[in-house]
């Protein structure tokens, strides 16, 4: 992807249709955002010096997630502090993404991850995070699909995507070859089926799943304003999902250190026995995931050169402390 073409070409499209999006079309200025945490849509600031503005772009896999955000951003605005829908983009623009959303910009924000009082902070979201758990209404405005049981779900959102990015991991070797041995990808598809037959004999996870989630939750997707805080990138909203994932993703952070005993309780209290159960479990995922993930996420910043040594010095970086982290908690290799 050539993302200072991108930027052009959205500069351009934002100046043609400056009435529809509210912005002044001589002075559009578009810079790409880069995600961290992966390379599937594309994310860009437009800004014409006045107004600023969030464009998201999706790849034809996740278009229809974007178009189920959309379907429902009045409500998640209203209840949950989303970002305002302000234009749909039902054309290609840029090759490869044929639909995208423009958001307000929240301005003056600063993510949770990056937030000195946090934790003070965190009690407010797991209580808006249990209220979007239960929202019959929303789960009402969500399309209906096949019944599951939260074991579906667990495998849909970690045994999936491990598995994909296995795939990738191998069909592209050689550029991991100086840090991850033959041994450790093999160790990566034994793990994988570990983890997927350690869920289907936890009692917890044959129960019906019909949750309402975000499904990444994670500190950057949770901003804080002056007045209170938003929620931003609800791509993965899903009515038939687990609690347990949402405040698995929420209270990483906080898993290894003195205060989580109090976090559980809370997540006790708050979601019921059950959902701590099913957490200890998708806590094992999200640090698989940061000993996998990571490296499909090395393999797929070849496609961005601009921030390719970024991105991959982070990716390798994390792989090589999480790796004897799970080892010395789930088991050696």
């Amino acid at each position: 992807m050539d993302v200072r073409l991108s930027e052009r070409i959205i500069e351009k499209w934002a100046s043609a249709n400056a009435g529809a999006i509210g912005l002044e079309p001589n002075h559009i200025q578009a810079s790409y955002i880069y995600n961290p945490g992966g390379f599937g849509n594309l994310s860009l600031r437009l800004s014409d010096g006045r107004t600023r503005l969030h464009v998201k772009l999706a790849p034809p896999d996740r278009s229809e997630r974007l178009q189920q955000w959309a379907g429902v951003s009045g409500y998640l605005a209203e209840h949950y502090a989303a970002p305002k829908l302000v234009h749909r983009i039902e054309s290609e623009i840029v090759e490869g993404y044929p639909y995208g959303l423009v958001f307000e910009y929240i301005e003056d924000a600063v993510p949770l991850a990056e937030a000195a009082n946090s934790e003070a902070i965190l009690t407010g979201v797991i209580e808006t995070a249990s209220r979007l758990h239960r929202d019959g209404i929303l789960r009402g405005m969500l399309p209906e699909a096949e019944a599951r049981t939260y074991a579906d779900a667990f495998e849909d959102e970690y045994i999936s995507r491990f598995t994909e990015d296995l795939e990738g991991i191998r069909g592209s070797r050689e550029l991991l070859r100086d840090f991850v041995s033959d041994e450790t990808i093999l160790w990566f598809g034994e793990e994988i089926e570990r983890l997927r037959e350690a869920v289907r004999q936890t009692p917890a996870f044959g129960l019906p799943a019909r949750d309402v989630v975000h499904n990444d939750l994670n500190g950057n997707n949770v901003l804080i304003r002056k007045d209170g805080f938003s929620i931003i990138d609800w791509d993965d909203l899903s009515a038939q999902g687990d609690a347990a994932m949402d405040y698995s993703v929420m209270l990483w952070p906080l898993r290894h250190g003195p205060s989580w005993p109090v976090w559980r309780e809370k997540v006790l209290a708050t979601a019921g026995d059950t959902v701590a159960q099913r957490l200890e479990l998708y806590f094992r995922a999200k640090l698989l995931d940061d000993v996998i993930d990571v490296l499909a996420d090395y393999v797929e910043s070849e496609e961005v050169p601009e921030h390719r040594e970024e991105a991959q010095r982070k990716a390798k970086a994390v792989h090589l402390r999480s790796y004897p982290q799970y080892l010395a908690q789930y088991g050696s290799a």
